[in-house]
């Protein structure tokens, strides 16, 4: 089978099932038995390494007598064939595409304005991704019945799709929240974790939230207008770097308006635990305002910090 002559009605058919996939093929050959789809069905996987020419050129023949047959006096109305996707959400769109062929979705994500384009590309694995993409360049190769076909066996999918629902889907921010629930120990063990196990839900996290850590480590001009904020209280600072290393805290105390810096006593003594973890939580507090403010940005202070956690 190499030459278009050689091929048989069953061949041509069979063809078209591994160009467009099973189930939107069927949807061409409604009148067969189901015999006959059976035996196309085996044909296609059987055939192997068909030229692309020669897909060509079956296509092109069935497009045709497509055309000559069902749309010669009976043409399709000049209305948007995609427009039930308009209605649909991010979340359904994918839903509704993920499993039918690249072909396909490449179609139909060519309707739908950039947003939801994007929403759904960025939820395919990278391979299919980027198949999606080559052939939204090769769109016009499908013949116009065969647009018109897809469009109404997506509809009719679309129409037993879930209605969409609002509710909570958790993220970085719900997680953030909980954090700061906890103790200092028990948010950096959890997010040494969740750094080593999901990568991205880290990052998404620490969009809201900081730690003591990041503190010590921002970079000189965040750290400046930080610790000379008036609202840090100095009995707090004393006890939240106790323990912390003296070139770690020099550089801080030196940022402290003049006044302070007189007045500020290190604390020798041993002191609780709780206690220090109470007043690290009232400095992170001061940032978290000076961010949620526009004073400071979160993403300035973690671009100086170290994203390496310190147990």
């Amino acid at each position: 089978m190499t030459t278009y002559e050689n091929l048989s009605g069953l061949d041509k058919a069979a063809i078209i099932f591994q160009v467009y996939g099973e189930s939107l093929a069927l949807s061409f050959f409604t009148d067969l038995p189901e015999s006959s789809i059976i035996k196309i069905r085996i044909r296609s996987k059987e055939l192997k390494s068909v030229p692309s020419d020669l897909k060509k050129i079956v296509l092109e023949e069935f497009y045709f007598k497509m055309m000559t047959d069902k749309y010669q006096s009976n043409k399709p109305s000049a209305v948007r064939l995609f427009d039930f996707l308009d209605q649909l959400t991010d979340e359904q769109i994918f839903y509704l595409l993920k499993t039918e062929k690249e072909t396909v979705m490449a179609l139909a994500i060519d309707q739908v304005d950039q947003p939801k384009r994007n929403a759904f590309l960025n939820e395919l694995a990278p391979d299919v991704k980027n198949t999606v993409i080559k052939a939204l360049g090769s769109l016009r190769a499908i013949p116009l019945e065969m647009v018109v076909n897809i469009a109404q066996e997506l509809e009719k999918k679309a129409s037993f799709l879930p209605e969409p629902k609002i509710f909570s889907r958790g993220g970085g921010k719900k997680i953030a929240d909980i954090l700061n629930q906890m103790t200092e120990d028990e948010a950096n063990s959890y997010l040494t974790q969740l750094m080593n196990d999901d990568p991205k839900t880290y990052t998404d996290v620490k969009q809201y939230l900081l730690t003591f850590n990041d503190l010590l480590g921002m970079s000189e001009d965040v750290a400046s207008d930080f610790w000379s904020n008036p609202d840090i209280d100095l009995d707090d600072l004393a006890r939240a770097l106790k323990g912390v290393s003296g070139d770690q805290t020099s550089p801080i105390l030196e940022m402290l308006p003049k006044k302070k810096q007189a007045m500020y006593t290190p604390i020798e003594k041993p002191m609780k635990k709780k206690d220090v973890m109470t007043s690290r939580k009232n400095i992170v507090a001061v940032a978290t305002d000076m961010a949620s403010s526009g004073e400071i940005r979160i993403e300035d202070i973690l671009s100086g910090a170290d994203d390496e956690m310190i147990e």
